[in-house]
């Protein structure tokens, strides 16, 4: 976590357990909670259509705002990767950077 906070983008940053109970944070935990419970209810919701327009696995989903963007990684054993990052951030350099650190956070999980 302190790889990915050290980016002065990210706001708050969590991994969540299959049940979706934070295991590990920093920053804004309330935001964090919000985040991780819309995304596990989009891909409940939403998983025939996901399979339907052939893009599984699902690997990320980023929620663009006027004030902030989440972004989400399902992870192994159903834990999830959590983001709350600026408006005005490199959507590109996080995503880069959190797909690299996937394998070492998945292998601590």
């Amino acid at each position: 976590m302190e790889q990915i906070s050290n980016n002065s983008s990210v706001d708050s940053c969590g991994i969540f357990d299959l049940n979706g109970l934070l295991i590990v944070s920093n920053g804004n935990k309330d935001h964090l909670d919000k985040i991780s419970n819309s995304m596990h209810r989009i891909l409940d919701e939403n998983s025939k259509q996901f399979l339907s327009l052939d893009i599984e696995p699902i690997n990320c989903i980023t929620l663009i705002g006027e004030k902030g963007m989440t972004l989400f990684w399902p992870l192994k054993e159903s834990a999830a990767l959590a983001l709350k990052v600026d408006s005005d951030a490199n959507l590109g350099m996080i995503r880069k950077q959190i797909n690299e650190l996937i394998p070492r956070i998945e292998s601590l999980i």
